[in-house]
């Protein structure tokens, strides 16, 4: 991504990771914009030339089909996907799987022995689809509104 695409990317993700951050930790919108605003400043200080983050466009048919943000820690092998989603239109017609094998790709060309990734519990889709990839479950995080 160029900076212009890292800006527009920023502002369609963080709508999105703001309200599900609120909702599924149980947080004030206020809570969760302020939680959100300093995960960006911490994981991308330096937008998208932050060294050992990768962004990409997500692209069919030179069409923008979504967005792909993962993260590799060189020194301990392991490659963690931040963000990956699909563009309404293109879902189901085989694009996250591409995506997510660019991704394992890219990883393990970056030295990376592991990939890992979170998934919101609400996200059946994406879980069926981790799964179908050979993902498993490291842990569960559950909460209870009183």
């Amino acid at each position: 991504m160029n900076n212009k695409q890292f800006k527009n990317y920023l502002e369609f993700m963080l709508p999105d990771y703001k309200r599900d951050t609120a909702e599924h930790y149980m947080m004030t919108i206020e809570e969760a914009n302020e939680k959100a605003e300093n995960q960006m400043e911490s994981l991308l200080p330096d937008q998208e030339k932050t060294e050992g983050q990768y962004l990409f466009n997500i692209k069919s048919d030179e069409h923008i089909a979504g967005y792909l943000w993962f993260h590799v820690e060189k020194e301990k092998k392991r490659a963690f996907l931040y963000h990956i989603y699909i563009l309404e239109s293109f879902r189901k017609q085989g694009v996250a799987q591409a995506a997510l094998a660019f991704f394992e790709n890219e990883a393990k060309d970056e030295g990376a022995d592991s990939v890992g990734l979170h998934v919101f519990g609400s996200n059946e889709n994406a879980i069926g689809l981790y799964k179908k990839l050979g993902y498993r479950q490291a842990s569960i995080s559950m909460n209870k509104v009183l």
